[in-house]
């Protein structure tokens, strides 16, 4: 037979194991899914470190939207070659006139201004030197070698429509050379490149040229400069 304390020990160990199995089933019942309502993923963590299947999606950060009303400016591209200042082109046979200016001579040389025109519309811009050559025959084929730069690169020249920029040419007397190195041949006139172009113009005008090797440049020009360029 039980005593009293027998029985109230028994009932205080079942009491505590019956404690204890609640205890454990709650405890259990505590742990959340991962990924739900205001739970934390630890940084760098995958879907593996996480448990129970879930992934780990971490958000990325985005640039909001201008306010109403606000404008993006963006920086301009660096913008073309040679001359090009400001967005004004540069000029171009196609929008330039050439003409030969009168012609001064002095001790076995010709001095005549190559005048280019601005016949276009809008502005332009001319610097350096011109590219000039003689030219003979019905198919304008080069007689001697080309100019030879004379002097320094001068500034750079906005040519509004109807202005006039030019380059003295120095013409040497092929009378001054031994006929045997110069070749004297007859020309029909200059080819004649602007500054920063592939494409040529001509002027024409008769007299001879050098097509063989003289001891000097047969053919000298300047830098473009401003208006008619009075030889």
């Amino acid at each position: 037979m039980m005593t009293r304390r027998t029985v109230a020990r028994a009932a205080l160990f079942t009491t505590g194991v019956a404690m204890a199995l609640v205890l454990a089933a709650c405890g259990g019942g505590q742990t959340t899914a991962s990924g739900g309502a205001g739970s934390t993923a630890p940084a760098g963590a995958s879907g593996s470190d996480l448990g129970g299947g879930s992934t780990f999606i971490p958000v990325t950060s985005t640039t909001p939207p201008p306010a109403a009303g606000t404008t993006t400016t963006k920086t301009p591209a660096a913008g073309g070659g040679g001359g090009e200042t400001g967005g004004t082109a540069e000029c171009r046979p196609a929008n330039l006139k050439l003409t030969l200016g009168p012609g001064d001579a002095a001790a076995g040389h010709i001095y005549q201004a190559l005048r280019f025109t601005n016949v276009s519309k809008a502005n332009c811009v001319i610097v350096g030197f011109p590219g000039v050559s003689y030219v003979t025959g019905d198919s304008g084929s080069q007689v001697g070698k080309p100019a030879d730069r004379d002097g320094a690169k001068g500034a750079q020249i906005t040519l509004r429509p109807g202005q006039m920029a030019s380059a003295v040419v120095t013409e040497t007397d092929v009378d001054v050379f031994d006929a045997s190195a110069c070749k004297p041949t007859a020309t029909r006139g200059f080819r004649v490149y602007p500054p920063d172009s592939t494409a040529s113009m001509f002027v024409a005008q008769t007299g001879r040229g050098c097509a063989g090797n003289p001891p000097s440049a047969q053919l000298r020009v300047q830098t473009i400069k401003p208006g008619a360029g009075n030889a």
